[in-house]
């Protein structure tokens, strides 16, 4: 009798153990298919580019010029701005239910490496960019490069994304990105490139920003 109590028990222990097993395994595929929680990064940097390069192709085109589509000055704030921002508001997501997972890490750091570069090559294109005048460039020019490569980043970058966080949807964003980079190549030096070079950053990167941040959870995964 002793022995078939033991069974029992023992039974019930296999239950509870497989019981306990299916919970974590179900707590894995959500951690592991857990939303992506950064949208506000790709819509902060997405709408300050986008709308410094738009407001600067208008002081361009318009016939009353502010005489800042020749000035570093905006293009400064707008990258100060972008990293205060990212670095006060942006630093809610971490606080997000699934903020820990392989996808929502591999996406903030590839993210936070464009960020790096992109900051970096701006300002060594500062130190840089009247280098080769004596090979017939013109000073200014080599600015030009930046979109044509940010979109190129992109589209890598939103690539990596798709597949740590299997949203397979995020891809599409890569191939805009790299269509944009592939037109702005061809508008070098151009104020063309900077009406092609905002709407592509608020359709590349503020856009899916928007639809990340409405799938994003608020308390529960």
């Amino acid at each position: 009798m002793s022995e078939a109590k033991d069974n029992k028990d023992g039974g019930h222990g296999d239950a509870d153990l497989a019981s306990e097993l299916a919970y974590v395994r179900s707590l894995a595929e959500e951690g592991r298919n857990a939303p992506l929680v950064g949208g506000r990064f790709f819509l902060i940097w997405g709408a300050v580019i986008g709308f410094t390069a738009l407001f600067i192709y208008v002081d361009y085109a318009s016939a009353i010029n502010l005489g800042l589509a020749d000035s570093f000055a905006p293009w400064l704030v707008a990258i100060a701005a972008g990293w205060v921002l990212s670095f006060t508001v942006g630093r809610r997501a971490g606080a997000k239910p699934g903020a820990l997972t392989i996808g929502n890490q591999t996406a903030s750091s590839v993210w936070f490496a464009v960020g790096i570069f992109m900051t970096l090559f701006w300002f060594t294109l500062m130190v840089v960019h009247d280098n080769y005048t004596d090979a017939g460039m013109a000073p200014y020019f080599l600015f030009s490069l930046m979109f044509p490569v940010a979109f190129g980043l992109y589209g890598v970058a939103f690539f990596a994304t798709a597949t740590a966080a299997r949203l397979g949807w995020l891809r599409y964003f890569s191939y805009l990105s790299w269509g944009v980079a592939i037109v702005s190549l061809f508008l070098l030096n151009s104020p063309q490139q900077l009406l092609v070079g905002g709407l592509g950053s608020l359709a590349c990167a503020a856009l899916p920003g928007l639809i990340l941040m409405r799938r994003e959870p608020s308390e529960i995964i």
